[in-house]
């Protein structure tokens, strides 16, 4: 415990108007600050001052201070003893900083919080500190290596991945950049954990950058547009990225891990993404593939839409307006059936009615979304009892039965059942054991938070760092 006393040490701690008394360190490692106010105060019920004490009194406060200030160390310059060294003297490297360093240790470790667990950019933190950026991202840097979440090259270029294009190599995606300046694939991963259900979605980095060849005078790209991100669905977060959204890239990346890991994956779950599904069927071929249903009945909504608009479009010759009886109830024919109040569903209903030919087109389609949706309700987290395959295959049959009678004069319906008709089994995968791609989902939304947050990063490599460290902040020591 330090006692003592100081104005100027409240003050710097933003703890204006008293004086610290007693600073403590607390079992947990957190510190305390003891500090005592005015003792004159007035009386709130009549306002008459007192300065009469009867007793002391505590009241625990949460305070929070990020104050950057200057540190001079004073420590003494040392001769050696030592006949035969040429160093002659020297200065001891203190507790607070490294012989030489420009940052304390703690304070380097404070920055670099404050961009990877806080998520401030890293030119707003240098500048507040009044440090370098790339001081600043360094600092960073060793946060995140300490975390395990380390930033890594190319991974061989020896090994072909199945199914991909002749020449494409496991390092497809990771190539080093070579003599004719050729494109930098990264990935950016630390140890992975045991994963059994992989998830791969994508979402864009940025503006692709190039650089011109300077032997053939052709443009060539260094950072594509696009990034892959593999997600644990056990809660481990976001495991690695890749630039792209190709077949090659993402098998490399799996391909790239341990076999045992690889054989510990027993479904991948995604979008309806055919480079996804190739990617999986390539590096993964025995794992199970399942496409998220809520991406399912996002495109039966969308075909809902798609129908509106143009029914609209062929009646009134013109685009859909908030007084058109189609546009007024858009809400509606989204939204779940069992969801929709008995005046709702009657208003529903009614206006479809009145709407003549244009209303059986969007009824119809409303319908198939329904059946559709009643594929997906059988999962047994929903339904709360287990199910059969045939139980899956006898709710698909009736969805495709309707498309092929009632809505086979809608074309918006028919290429719905086409699409529906090509990703049957993944489907069915999902609805059979209750597989999302939510997880997914959510990481990349943090990913994107990142992004947005530094508004926008030019390096690939910094890009991947500070959005691993961030979406993996719930699993990291």
């Amino acid at each position: 415990m330090f006692e003592g006393s100081g104005l100027a040490l409240a003050e710097f701690l933003g703890l204006a108007g008293v004086v610290v008394t007693a600073v403590e360190r607390e079992r947990d490692g957190s510190w305390s600050l003891h500090v005592a106010g005015p003792v004159v105060a007035c009386c709130p019920r009549c306002g008459e001052p007192s300065g009469r004490i009867k007793e002391f009194v505590g009241q625990r406060l949460a305070h929070l201070v990020v104050a950057p200030a200057r540190v001079t160390v004073h420590k003494p310059r040392l001769f050696c003893d030592q006949s035969g060294c040429e160093q002659g003297s020297f200065v001891e490297s203190g507790p607070l900083a490294a012989r030489g360093a420009r940052v304390s240790t703690v304070g380097r470790k404070a920055v670099g919080h404050l961009v990877g667990d806080w998520g401030v950019p890293v030119s707003r933190v240098a500048g507040a500190v009044g440090v370098a950026w790339c001081t600043a991202q360094d600092a960073f840097a060793v946060v995140a290596d300490a975390a395990g979440v380390v930033a890594f090259g190319p991974v061989g270029e020896d090994t072909v991945v199945p199914g991909a294009e002749d020449g494409v190599t496991e390092a497809g995606a990771d190539a080093a950049e070579g003599e004719g300046g050729g494109p930098v694939r990264r990935s950016v991963s630390g140890p992975l954990p045991p994963v059994g259900v992989l998830g791969l979605d994508e979402h864009r980095r940025g503006r692709p950058r190039y650089h011109r060849d300077p032997d053939s005078g052709r443009w060539v790209e260094d950072a594509d547009r696009w990034l892959t991100v593999f997600v644990d669905h056990a809660g481990h977060g976001l495991l690695g990225q890749v630039e792209g959204r190709t077949v090659a890239g993402t098998a490399a990346w799996v391909l790239s891990q341990p076999a045992a890991w690889r054989a510990g994956i027993w479904a991948v779950t995604i979008d309806m993404s055919t480079v996804y599904k190739a990617a999986a069927r390539a590096a993964l071929p025995d794992a199970m593939l399942a496409v998220d249903p809520f991406h399912v009945t996002q495109l039966a909504n969308k075909v809902i839409g798609d129908v509106r608009r143009r029914v609209t479009q062929e009646h009134h010759g013109r685009r859909g307006r908030a007084d058109d009886p189609e546009y007024k109830i858009k809400g509606l024919l989204v939204r779940r059936e069992e969801a929709l109040s008995p005046a709702a569903r009657g208003r529903l209903l009614c206006t479809l009615s009145d709407l003549g030919d244009r209303g059986r087109q969007i009824t119809a389609a409303w319908r198939a979304k329904e059946l559709l949706r009643a594929v997906l309700a059988l999962a047994a987290h929903r339904s709360g009892h287990p199910i059969t395959r045939s139980d899956v295959s006898n709710a698909l049959t009736r969805f495709f039965t309707y498309c092929a009678t009632v809505g086979e004069t809608v074309p918006e319906i028919t290429v719905l059942a086409e699409t529906i008709s090509k990703w049957r089994a993944e489907i069915a995968n999902a609805v059979l054991h209750s597989l999302s791609n939510a997880a997914t989902e959510g990481v990349n939304r943090l990913v994107k938070l990142v992004y947005r947050t530094a508004f926008g990063l030019r390096n690939v490599t910094n890009q991947q760092l500070r959005a691993r460290y961030f979406a993996s902040r719930a699993t990291r020591p």
